[in-house]
């Protein structure tokens, strides 16, 4: 990226809640924690972040449901102390014990938050209604109980199977000479000993059992969000759903946005978003109501799930593609996003589109296209729910998700 001021490191491992079994429930985040405790070259946590905070820059990593990844963004000319920190860190950490001890400690605190964020906790609630009895039901960090009891032994093992050089990729973008990076990361992991990293477990979604999920809070708002299964992440219909979801809930020009809070005004926010992983995938909309407003909110929700079923004008497609499109390339401009657009794509898909391909497949979507997948996953039954807030009955809740 001939014109950036910055460089951008992203080093992605394919390590997250899918690859654990229930005993290590959150072994993949707690692993994270610990890498930051120090390295070879940068002994301490200290060390770490003075290495690249010290040159302006930032460090950072994220325990997701099929990766894990740490990152640094700094300024142009400094990429090897980016490529250097964040290398060493992930490939030769120190993962003493007592610093691993320290860190289930603050996990706790991090899962207490959790509890604390009505925001956070509905999200968790719906993963749980969404992918019952798997990994992916579960907090990423895992529970109180599984973060006490996982041994020692056990955090070395998972990180010396999943922490190993076919199972990692480092994504570099922004000033930088391209030759060089690729001559120091091959310098620095010459000698990282390969392994046999575990595969993912399977995660189906949950077709039967209890499909509304209440946790009473003394809260002013009632959290609210609602699931619909989706499709995987390398289905041919995933770039049309994009768009459905981005008229349904994506920005201000929103069917959400204008009939919930516009006409209505019921809510402050109301959005729709699409997560799309490589077995399943789920739509989901989300919204803060005062509680005596849950029932108007969730009906005026249903009516504009059935609308979109009865299909889309030529008009409100376009503007979809446009906004869709124009954020994405407007994305491109950052070095982490391009770090992160690459690495996520070749980590997980061995693949790369690039923004102009994806655009093309925007453009050769449908109204057609549209109205088919409204009819395909729109769907009465399939439709999950959670609520956090200071009341609720799972009956009356459950009858209200209806078209």
């Amino acid at each position: 990226m001939a014109s950036a001021r910055s460089a951008s490191v992203s080093l992605y491992v394919g390590a997250g809640s899918q690859y654990e079994p229930d005993e290590l429930a959150g072994v993949s985040h707690l692993v994270e924690h610990c890498v930051f405790k120090g390295s070879e070259l940068h002994p301490s946590a200290a060390d770490i972040s003075m290495a690249v905070e010290g040159v302006g820059g930032y460090i950072n990593a994220g325990t997701d449901r099929e990766l894990t990844v740490y990152y640094a963004k700094v300024p142009g000319p400094d990429w090897q102390t980016a490529v250097d920190v964040i290398v060493d860190m992930v490939s030769r950490p120190k993962l003493k014990r007592e610093e691993l001890e320290k860190e289930r400690s603050v996990i706790l605190e991090e899962l207490a938050q959790v509890e604390d964020s009505p925001y956070q906790l509905v999200a968790e609630l719906l993963s749980e209604v969404l992918w019952r009895g798997t990994p992916l039901g579960r907090d990423i960090a895992g529970t109180p109980e599984s973060v006490k009891s996982i041994p020692y032994e056990d955090t070395v093992t998972y990180w010396r199977s999943q922490y190993s050089p076919g199972n990692a990729l480092v994504s570099v973008a922004g000033e930088i000479d391209p030759e060089a990076v690729l001559a120091r990361v091959s310098e620095l992991t010459r000698d990282w000993s390969p392994a046999d990293a575990d595969e993912r477990r399977a995660a189906p979604l949950c077709r039967d059992g209890e499909r509304v999920a209440i946790r009473i809070k003394d809260t002013e708002q009632a959290q609210i969000s609602i699931g619909l299964p989706a499709m995987s992440s390398t289905h041919p219909d995933r770039h049309a759903l994009g768009l459905l979801t981005a008229m349904l809930g994506d920005g201000m020009s929103s069917r959400l946005f204008l009939k919930i809070r516009e006409e209505l005004g019921l809510v402050y926010d109301i959005q729709a978003s699409l997560a799309l992983l490589r077995d399943s995938g789920v739509m989901q909309v989300s919204m803060g109501v005062d509680p005596e407003n849950v029932e108007q909110a969730l009906a005026a929700t249903m009516g504009e799930l059935s609308r979109l079923r009865d299909g889309v004008s030529e008009e409100e497609l376009e503007r979809s593609r446009r906004l869709a499109a124009g954020r994405m390339l407007m994305g491109m401009e950052d070095t982490r996003a391009v770090s992160a657009w690459n690495g996520g794509q070749a980590l997980l898909h061995d693949e790369v589109h690039s923004v102009d391909e994806v655009n093309e497949r925007y453009q050769a979507v449908t109204a057609e296209d549209i109205e088919r997948l409204a009819n395909q996953y729109l769907l009465e039954d399939e439709l999950r729910l959670a609520v956090v807030g200071p009341s609720g009955e799972v009956e009356r809740l459950r009858e209200l998700l209806r078209f």
